[in-house]
C-alpha cells in the first residue's frame, strides 16, 4: 500500500495491520494466601552486606520471595503464605527484626503494550480506592502491574478494576501460590 499523505489509502474502520499490537488492559490475575515481610537492618554497617546477608538468610531458608524492594534501613518482599513461618524462625535466628503481613492477595493487571497506556496506574489506584483496598506494595514489568492488598478486599478490587477497564469476569485468572513457589 502507497501512502502519498492524504489517508486514501487507509484501511477502512475497523481493520488493523497484522503486525499492530493491541493495546489496554486485556486480563487480570490473582495469587491468593501472599504474605508481606519487612526486615530491617539498620544503620550500621555497610548497606550492601546487609542485603546480602538478609538475602542469604531467606535463600537458605528456602522461602523463595518476590515483588522486593531494597530500601535504605530494610528490604520488603512477598511470598508464600505457607512459607511465611520458615522465613520469621530464619530471620530471627538471625536476629533480624520483622513484620510480617499475611491474608493478602495480589492482583496484576495485563496489558500488552503497559508502557504506552497512559494514565494506567491512576486508573488502577482510583479502582482500588473505591473498592477499598489498600496497597501495600506495587511492582511493575513490561506488560503488568502487580498490586499487593488484603485478601478480604480481593472481589471488591477485581469488581472495581474489571469496570474501569471493561473486562468481563472471564478476563480473570486466579491462581493459589503453593510452597516454596512464585508461581
Amino acid at each position: 500500500m502507497q501512502n502519498d499523505g492524504d489517508n486514501t489509502n487507509a484501511l477502512p474502520t475497523g481493520q488493523r495491520l497484522s503486525f499492530e499490537r493491541e493495546r489496554g488492559v486485556y486480563a487480570l490475575r490473582v495469587m491468593h494466601n501472599i504474605a508481606h515481610a519487612v526486615v530491617k537492618f539498620g544503620v550500621e554497617g555497610n548497606r550492601s552486606e546487609h542485603i546480602e546477608r538478609a538475602l542469604k538468610t531467606i535463600s537458605d531458608a528456602g522461602a523463595p520471595i518476590f515483588l522486593i524492594k531494597l530500601h535504605r534501613n530494610s528490604i520488603t518482599f512477598a511470598l508464600a503464605e505457607c512459607d511465611s513461618v520458615i522465613a520469621k524462625e530464619a530471620f530471627q535466628r538471625a536476629g533480624y527484626i520483622t513484620t510480617f503481613r499475611e491474608d493478602l492477595a495480589m492482583i496484576s493487571v495485563i496489558a500488552a503494550s503497559m508502557r504506552e497506556v497512559s494514565g494506567i496506574m491512576a486508573d488502577i489506584s482510583d479502582a482500588l480506592c473505591s473498592a477499598d483496598a489498600h496497597m501495600y506494595e506495587t511492582g511493575d514489568s513490561h506488560d503488568s502491574v502487580q498490586c499487593l492488598i488484603a485478601e478480604e478486599r480481593t472481589a471488591a478490587a477485581l469488581h472495581q478494576l474489571c469496570k474501569t477497564f471493561h473486562l468481563p469476569p472471564e478476563a480473570i485468572q486466579v491462581r493459589q501460590l503453593q510452597k516454596g513457589s512464585t508461581d
